[in-house]
């Protein structure tokens, strides 16, 4: 690339006018990609267009998803979630929607191997009621701690490198290898902490003038004309069952906080441990992550263990060895969203 170099004058007394003339100063990009191929190459001796997000950049919001992290640092990148919840699926469409009908999500590549990240869960319709079931996708198996750099390609050069899977563009990433050394082999040890917490932000404005309406002896809150009961006057009336012949009752008044103290604080504990290390023809690295999510919905929670190990080592002069093993092990309970059967918010 050409630019300029600095230069510095200094200013007498008395002048009115300095002339400054600017240098010219070349300089050589050393910007290194990861290709599809998972091998590194000079950003300038690519024959298409990407964009590259580094280790600092996705962890410096300290999301818990890898994908999410992308939200704002590459132009063009759409990211979508079915909530804010730990677990909870991410959609990423590159540029824009291609097909109307088919899936729009971009590729998802981890070290040069095709990960499946579509959306599991189920969604039904009942009573004309939709109740739906998120039970998260594969992107989030994957440790932002663990990533290196993610690359992003988009249109013509995605469809090039992969074929009819990458035509929606591709999300390359890689993650972090052991260091190698001179000397003996000396392993380097990394930990990191951070606790999140979570609180609902806005809740609907209810009126607490009237109680609950019903049509026939039927309460029916999906019907606004027939919702509305009789003003609250603080007046003992019946409610619940009879038991032991006796009939219990309560005051007929408003709850204004009922809805409020339904949610709980939310809460999520991750915690990240890595060790590199290695010697002049070896490197490994493992790290292992746990993640404890206690959602604020009562009962609720997502929990992940997992384990990340890459080595590599120099056979020979012409023989080269590595391998990448990754193990996740996951306890979702995500609500469900909606108001049909089944679902908390019902």
């Amino acid at each position: 690339a050409i630019g300029y170099g600095e230069v510095e004058v200094t200013a007498g007394d008395g002048d009115n006018m300095l002339s400054v003339r600017m240098k010219t100063s070349n300089n050589v990009l050393t910007e290194t990609i990861v290709t599809a191929q998972a091998v590194k190459r000079e950003k300038r001796s690519l024959g298409y267009s990407t964009t590259q997000v580094g280790a600092d950049e996705l962890t410096q919001g300290g999301s818990i998803s890898p994908l999410n992290s992308l939200a704002g640092k590459v132009a063009g990148v759409n990211i979508t979630t079915t909530s804010n919840t730990p677990g909870a699926s991410s959609r990423i469409v590159l540029r824009g929607g291609s097909s109307m009908t088919g899936n729009n999500q971009a590729l998802i590549v981890v070290d040069g191997v095709i990960m499946n990240n579509s959306n599991v869960g189920t969604s039904g319709n009942i009573g004309g009621l939709t109740n739906q079931v998120d039970y998260g996708n594969r992107g989030n198996d994957i440790n932002p701690d663990d990533i290196e750099s993610v690359s992003v390609l988009k249109g013509p050069a995605a469809t090039a490198l992969y074929g009819s899977k990458g035509s929606n563009g591709a999300i390359m990433i890689t993650t972090k290898k052991g260091k190698r050394r001179d000397g003996p082999s000396k392993a380097e040890v990394e930990f990191n902490s951070n606790y999140t917490v979570s609180s609902v932000l806005k809740l609907p404005d209810f009126q607490n003038k009237y109680g609950q309406g019903d049509v026939n002896g039927v309460f029916d809150d999906r019907r606004e004309n027939f919702s509305w009961g009789l003003p609250y006057d603080n007046q003992n009336r019946p409610w619940g069952q009879i038991i032991d012949g006796q009939q219990r009752v309560k005051p007929y008044s408003a709850l204004p906080n009922n809805v409020r103290n339904f949610f709980d604080l939310g809460k999520a504990f991750n915690n990240n441990l890595a060790i590199n290390g290695g010697t002049e023809n070896t490197a490994f690295r493992l790290s292992l992550n746990s993640l404890n999510s206690q959602s604020i919905f009562p009962g609720k929670g997502y929990n992940k263990y997992s384990v990340n190990f890459n080595g590599n080592a120099d056979l020979s002069n012409k023989f080269y060895a590595s391998v990448t093993v990754n193990y996740s092990k996951i306890n979702s309970d995500l609500p469900g969203f909606g108001q049909g059967d089944g679902s908390i918010l019902d």
